[in-house]
């Protein structure tokens, strides 16, 4: 008969656990702790060429307030990431950018282009993928639900560089530019009665223009030579630094009109402006793009927190949703601003007036 062989039991001694808790804690403290998921919002701006000027604006705004809404916990528990894109105010870079951003599933808004060309540019690739844009500085035109405009309709805007001129009904007036602003003016000037100038031959008494600046500047030079005594009325372009620099002499006393305000001319922003000016190295002076740029990042990440709540997994569909119940400031009512150039730089005048249809 073979002999039975008798083998240990399997039990191991608390000794023995208790080292292998230990070194279980021990390899758990040398990984960091799992980051929130990752939600992307796009920017596209001109940051190199002619209106880089604005794209610093946008990049330092947005960087800002994708910080401060990290530092807070994100949105609805996702941590925002900005992916720029650089279009340089050139139509076919806006349509590569917003094509970059719309084959990204990651990305679930975008916010820019702050310019007419290259926003109309970029509308249908964002309608065609349903991401939620949020225009600034443009007027697109309606090709999608999703599209939403940080900027006072062109009639709005007309009826306020009307206002600013202060010329009496019939007045001897010209127009510069074309687009959406432009043609909105030209009603204006129709119910008003004035009379459109033919060009050099019979100058006006009031000119508006709604061209860069870097044209409004040379155009302007032209005319002072000419002998021309009268007053220009700008659209918010004529902000930028190169309106002054082109125009020279030319630019004293010209005036522009415009929903963004230079933040330093605001009440209460002395913090905002100083958290501003943490973002990096060497960063200018906030400029009137920079407001607008980071109240939209703020309004994209309630829409986020709404859906997050309301769905878990925010996705495009979701933010155009939830952006359609967060509460919007009416561009059509909010004020506009009236700056003139003195001594070489844009100064606030007034509020102007509201308006209504």
């Amino acid at each position: 008969m073979g002999r039975r062989v008798k083998t240990r039991g399997s039990t191991t001694s608390p000794r023995a656990l208790t080292g292998l808790f230990l070194l279980i804690f021990l390899l758990s403290a040398c990984f960091p702790p799992a980051l929130p998921p990752v939600l992307k919002i796009g920017l596209v701006a001109p940051f190199e060429g002619r209106y880089r000027y604005v794209g610093y604006d946008a990049i330092y705004a947005a960087r800002l307030a994708v910080r401060e809404i990290n530092e807070r916990g994100g949105a609805g528990g996702y941590r925002l990431e900005l992916v720029a894109y650089d279009d340089r105010g050139d139509a076919e870079l806006a349509r590569t950018a917003a094509r970059n951003l719309a084959v990204d599933p990651a990305v679930v808004a975008v916010l820019g282009h702050y310019r007419q060309e290259s926003s109309l540019a970029a509308q249908a690739s964002y309608a065609e993928a349903g991401l939620p844009w949020l225009a600034i500085g443009g007027w697109p035109t309606a090709t999608s639900a999703a599209v939403y405009s940080l900027v006072p309709s062109p009639e709005r805007l007309a009826a306020g560089i009307w206002e600013a001129g202060g010329a009496p009904d019939a007045a001897l007036v010209a127009v510069w530019g074309a687009g959406p602003p432009a043609a909105a003016l030209e009603s204006v000037l129709a119910e008003h009665g004035a009379q459109q100038s033919p060009g050099t031959s019979l100058l006006p008494e009031l000119l508006f223009s709604l061209l860069p600046p870097h044209v409004t500047g040379e155009r302007l030079a032209e005319w002072r030579e000419l002998g021309w005594q009268g007053v220009l009325i700008g659209g918010p372009e004529l902000a930028a630094a190169e309106f002054g620099a082109v125009a020279g002499a030319a630019a004293e006393g010209t005036c522009f009109v415009t929903p963004y305000p230079l933040p330093q001319d605001l009440p209460g922003t002395a913090d905002w402006i100083a958290a501003y000016g943490t973002i990096g190295l060497y960063v200018p002076e906030p400029g009137p793009y920079a407001l607008p740029t980071y109240e939209a990042v703020q309004l994209l990440a309630q829409a986020i927190t709404a859906d997050a709540l309301a769905h878990g997994q925010p996705t495009r569909t979701g933010v155009t949703e939830a952006l359609g119940s967060v509460e919007w400031e009416d561009w059509d009512t909010a004020p506009l601003y009236l700056y003139c150039w003195e001594q070489s730089e844009p100064r606030l005048q007034r509020v102007l007036s509201a308006w209504s249809e």
